[in-house]
């Protein structure tokens, strides 16, 4: 049987819930998103500069060995450049995608989103 009790305790963190989507989603994502892009950017060249320092060291031992670096060094080195700009225009895309419909998102958009927040918060608590 489902006390006020339970009720109650089962409500306010979905009110909490709901009422945090509401003011992500209508003041706070833009800036976010903006700010999400950037460490984005900055991920990926981290993880650039992961890939490619094998290969600079590689090639800077074979440099000192034979004079000139290995053949598939520059082409290692390529295909790792190729795949982080294709890395950059696709987490650009899809986040200028989401800011502008976070930017275009109004008070009915954004209390549709902290409603789907709530009905999702009772739906996994639901026994």
């Amino acid at each position: 049987m489902t006390t006020t009790a339970d009720v109650v305790r089962a409500l306010m963190p979905a009110l909490i819930v709901g009422v945090a989507c509401y003011v992500l989603l209508r003041w706070a994502a833009v800036s976010l998103l903006t700010h999400l892009e950037t460490g984005m950017e900055y991920a990926v060249n981290v993880l650039v500069i992961g890939l490619l320092l094998p290969e600079y060291c590689w090639t800077r031992a074979q440099r000192r060995v034979s004079g000139h670096a290995a053949p598939f060094a520059y082409t290692y080195g390529d295909a790792v450049c190729t795949v982080a700009s294709a890395g950059h225009h696709c987490v650009s895309t899809v986040l200028s995608a989401l800011r502008e419909a976070a930017g275009r998102l109004g008070h009915r958009g954004a209390l549709w989103g902290g409603l789907m927040g709530v009905g999702a918060l009772l739906w996994s608590s639901w026994p």
